[in-house]
């Protein structure tokens, strides 16, 4: 019982500073406060609560965050499939199948110290190849969900969907250019679930936008501390 008190204290707790302790605590209260006066549905609060907690753990670099990662997957996949959103809906079955890739690949690659990953960092080649790679992919994916699909919104859902996949892929190879391309997802998201009036969401990604841009700056502070 004494370990896992101990756990929890490190990976929730220990080591951070007062910005991620009274952040992580007011972006959970946030997301609470949203349901309270525009309550949507239960599963929506759950989503953007773990979803809020995943997202500050992984800025931390800490492996507990694929644990509140799998819940936020599967009640978004729920959410989103009742919107019509059906790229986001099978693009978080491949989120399901990488985050397992992922628990293992971070597992070997922690800090013994501070138990959080070890980042990297892209090459100018590989950034410009990736750009190139997003906007040939979200033209495809927006004609094929607007021609063949009936998608609500088929270029926003196939931007986010190319998007949300490369920053995955980033996240699980723990490169730090991942948080640059959470932000501008986290933009688009955010005015999307405006337009679509679902509060609790608009609220998880104003949380996830905040996070991104501290993720960025903590991951480049862990890239130069491997480089050393």
């Amino acid at each position: 019982m004494e370990g896992i008190k101990n756990y929890l204290k490190n990976e929730f707790w220990n080591g951070y500073n007062l910005f991620e302790k009274i952040f992580m605590i007011s972006m959970v209260l946030l997301q609470i406060i949203v349901y309270y006066f525009v309550p949507d549905s239960p599963i929506g609060m759950i989503c953007g609560v773990s979803g809020v907690i995943c997202v500050v753990l992984t800025a931390k670099g800490k492996l507990s965050s694929y644990i509140f990662n799998f819940i936020q997957i599967v009640t978004y996949m729920y959410i989103v499939w009742g919107l019509g959103l059906y790229l986001e809906f099978f693009e978080n079955i491949f989120y399901f199948v990488t985050c397992i890739l992922g628990v293992f690949i971070w597992k070997k690659n922690m800090t013994e110290e501070t138990m959080q990953v070890k980042a990297k960092s892209l090459k100018s080649v590989q950034m410009i190849i990736t750009a190139f790679l997003i906007v040939i992919c979200t033209i495809a994916l927006g004609y094929i969900g607007q021609n063949y699909l009936g998608n609500t919104l088929p270029y926003y859902d196939a931007f986010t969907n190319v998007m949300a996949i490369v920053a995955q892929i980033l996240m699980v190879l723990r490169y730090r250019e991942q948080w640059l391309v959470w932000i501008v997802i986290d933009l688009v998201c955010l005015v999307m679930f405006i337009m679509l009036g679902q509060w609790s969401m608009v609220a998880m990604y104003v949380s996830w936008t905040i996070n991104a841009i501290y993720g960025w700056y903590n991951w480049s502070k862990l890239n130069k501390e491997e480089v050393k």
